[in-house]
């Protein structure tokens, strides 16, 4: 899986230009056809998308390109996890927040299982980044919970990268910085900032 933005007329563009590098080599990647249609629940929308998959031009390595809002592996868009993560760092239940969303409490439960279970290397991860973008900026979190503070981690960057890069949607961020792995629950690791 390779993150890529959510515009696929630029995606296709760059893929076919070979702008878009292969991340073992480097390389260039060219089209290789797409994945099968799925569909993505949006905030407040249902989307129809295949993904499309691409081929390294020098290692043959095949990737799929994943749009930035969305998850590896999640039928949920990643604002609407990001929602259900960000309202449980609140207070709320698991069921009060499906409820809210329009899905299943035990769809929703997952979700926080599987970012509580990762909580401390997440907010270690999204905590390196924002200083990694802004050494000066130093807001430790409060919250009294793993939890709590990997979502605040979370947001922290959002505050930064809007202030060097402009607006974008912090959970799409969160996505493109753990490789579509925010609720993964394998030995997988997050790549520190350059």
């Amino acid at each position: 899986m390779l993150i890529v933005g959510t515009d696929e007329t630029a995606v296709e563009a760059d893929l076919i230009g070979g702008r878009i590098g292969c991340p073992d080599c480097e390389v260039g990647l060219r089209p290789w056809g797409h994945g099968v249609e799925r569909e993505v629940r949006l905030l407040g929308h249902i989307e129809r998308r295949r993904l499309r998959r691409s081929m390294c031009r020098s290692c043959a390595t095949t990737h799929v390109l994943l749009p930035e809002d969305t998850l590896l592996r999640r039928r949920d868009g990643a604002e609407v996890i990001g929602t259900a993560l960000r309202e449980r760092a609140e207070g709320k239940s698991h069921r009060r927040i499906a409820s809210d969303l329009g899905r299943a409490p035990s769809t929703v439960q997952g979700w926080l299982q599987a970012f509580a279970a990762r909580a401390v290397a997440l907010r270690e991860h999204f905590v390196r980044w924002a200083h990694a973008l802004d050494p000066g900026f130093d807001r430790r979190s409060v919250g009294g919970s793993d939890f709590f503070d990997a979502v605040d981690a979370i947001g922290v960057l959002g505050i930064v990268a809007v202030r060097r890069f402009g607006p974008r949607p912090v959970w799409s961020l969160a996505s493109f910085l753990t490789g579509g792995r925010l609720l993964y629950n394998t030995s997988w690791h997050f790549h520190p900032p350059l």
